[in-house]
């Protein structure tokens, strides 16, 4: 019973493709594709042998039923019953292929994994898929081309044909416990160093002398993961280096799932942000023009995966407290009447006026009702730049003034949007796109404007945020990064069909109610106010 839901999907999906085939043969007198009086044609051949190949794209072979032909017992050809009935089943096989080439193995991800996973399988029309099948010279080629074209979908697929033709899985090289490895020094764990970050030995040297080569290839390690720069492998950089996972193909095929769910366009210019990663990139013209790090929000405060539009980016701007923090991490220290809220700059309002937040009793009154919001500022949580892309989430990419988070290599630390570590340097890539502005202009703006100036952007500018467990980078180097929020093994439980073991966790988009056990009557059960609301308002 638990399954129905997936099957009532796909049942559904077939009824659609049904419905489509019989407009498709209406229009053509029902003449076929696929058969002839004697059997199957070679266009059946070519698409019979194309779904024998599915694995090599991710997909299952037996998802993809083919007609058996026979002749009727003293007859010398199969039956007319026969023959529509194998046609009618590679056509059916024909869209089922379409459609989950294009994502729709998992129709709805937000429904069927979790809310965060706001995308949609990049779905083709039935109707045009059969034409357009029908009338192609080549079948097979065909089939292969209703895959993404994005070049990063590609090179996963490479990376996961390269992964099952091995022989045996890639060896996962790893450091056991010793002491720090010094550069200067000998150590035979040197030489496990040098095979984990892939630094060739030069000629008749040590290989387990800690050389310069070698510390140069720690230190750009170090750099990238976000620990400190100094060249030493102690504990902390020894469990980086072997945080690495034994590569699967299934791991590969879960993150070409998600490629089927991008927008088949992303545009000539956008930004990206993949969550695992906790990067942001600038793409111009198919090229990554800027890279920063960025913070995501927290496992029970997920950063959603979506795609929209940048529309403006406010200068100075002002934090509108969303409902969320409002009635779960707020309202408690003011029904206790405590003082956090005036020192953290917060201010209440209602209808655009001010309003004293001790002339109300809050131990009665619903905090929903009033706008709260804090000031441009220093101490503002949102810091000088806020980039915007309106959504349904109500997240956005913004400055902090909690700058040493951006050292920590896991970070998830925010309610939901993205914090950039070096924001003005965004706004001066995406404004000199835009308008043409430069560091100086913008740097006038951000000291010399107006408080919450918000300047709208007139170029299409996308904004993709991503979930990627595997990539393949610049240098066609496979890289890979933690599951933070679980989507990489509810994608593979779907696709294992093991549907009633995905955790799909609270709609994050439910209306906001008042945490469990609370009234409006007097009393709360927090305690300890001050440190959950500067943990909040410092995480946002």
């Amino acid at each position: 019973q638990k399954l129905a839901p997936a099957k009532a999907r796909a049942d559904d999906q077939d009824a659609q493709d049904r419905a489509a085939l019989a407009g498709f043969y209406a229009t053509r007198v029902y003449a076929p594709i696929w058969v002839f009086k004697t059997g199957l044609n070679d266009k059946a051949a070519d698409v019979i042998t194309e779904f024998g190949k599915a694995a090599d794209w991710g997909l299952e072979p037996a998802d993809f039923a083919i007609p058996s032909l026979a002749p009727v017992p003293g007859a010398s050809e199969p039956s007319p019953e026969a023959l529509a009935e194998a046609e009618l089943t590679l056509s059916l096989s024909v869209l089922r292929y379409a459609r989950y080439a294009r994502g729709g193995r998992i129709m709805d991800p937000a429904t069927q994994l979790s809310s965060y996973l706001d995308r949609k399988p990049q779905l083709l029309e039935p109707k045009d898929v059969i034409e357009k099948i029908a009338a192609a010279d080549a079948a097979d080629a065909h089939l292969r081309g209703l895959h993404p074209k994005h070049p990063e979908f590609e090179k996963l697929r490479q990376k996961m044909l390269e992964l099952r033709q091995a022989k045996a899985a890639p060896e996962v090289i790893k450091l056991p416990p010793g002491r720090v490895l010094s550069p200067g020094k000998s150590d035979p764990q040197v030489a496990l160093l040098r095979q984990r970050l892939k630094v060739a030995l030069p000629v008749g040297a040590d290989p387990n002398f800690y050389d310069e080569p070698l510390k140069a290839a720690v230190i750009a390690y170090q750099t990238e993961v976000g620990t400190r720069p100094d060249g030493y492998v102690g504990n902390a950089t020894r469990a980086l280096l072997n945080d690495v996972e034994e590569l699967s193909p299934q791991k590969l095929i879960a993150n070409m799932e998600e490629w089927r769910w991008m927008p088949e366009d992303l545009g000539d210019l956008y930004v990206t942000v993949n969550i695992p990663e906790f990067t942001l990139r600038i793409v111009k013209g198919g090229a990554v023009v800027h890279t920063e790090r960025v913070i995501t929000g927290l496992p029970d405060k997920q950063t959603p995966v979506f795609s929209e539009t940048m529309k403006s980016v406010a200068f100075q701007p002002r934090w509108n407290v969303p409902n969320s923090i409002k009635v779960n991490e707020l309202w408690p220290s003011l029904a206790r009447g405590g003082t956090y809220f005036r020192r953290q700059g917060l201010r209440v309002s209602k209808n655009g006026r001010d309003i004293d937040p001790d002339s109300i009793d809050w131990a009665y009154t619903d905090i929903r009702n009033y706008d709260v919001y804090q000031p441009p500022g220093a101490g503002n949580v949102l810091g000088e730049l806020k980039f915007n892309f309106p959504n349904k989430h109500a997240v956005y990419m913004h400055d902090t003034n909690a700058k040493g988070l951006f050292e920590e290599t896991s970070r998830t630390f925010s309610h939901g949007c993205m914090r950039v570590r070096n924001p003005r340097r965004m706004a001066e890539v995406l404004l000199s796109e835009d308008k043409g502005w430069d560091e100086a202009r913008i740097a006038d703006v951000i000291a010399n404007g107006p408080p919450n100036n918000e300047v709208q952007i007139d170029r299409k500018i996308g904004v993709h945020i991503t979930y990627f467990t595997a990539w393949v980078d610049d240098k066609g180097e496979l890289q890979t990064a933690r599951d933070v929020y679980g989507h990489e093994q509810r994608i593979q439980l779907a696709l294992a069909g093991r549907w009633t073991q995905i955790a799909k966790g609270p709609n994050h988009l439910a209306p906001v109610r008042a945490p469990e056990g609370v009234t409006y009557a007097g009393g709360n059960p927090f305690k300890s106010v001050g440190d959950f609301i500067s943990s909040a308002l410092g995480g946002f």
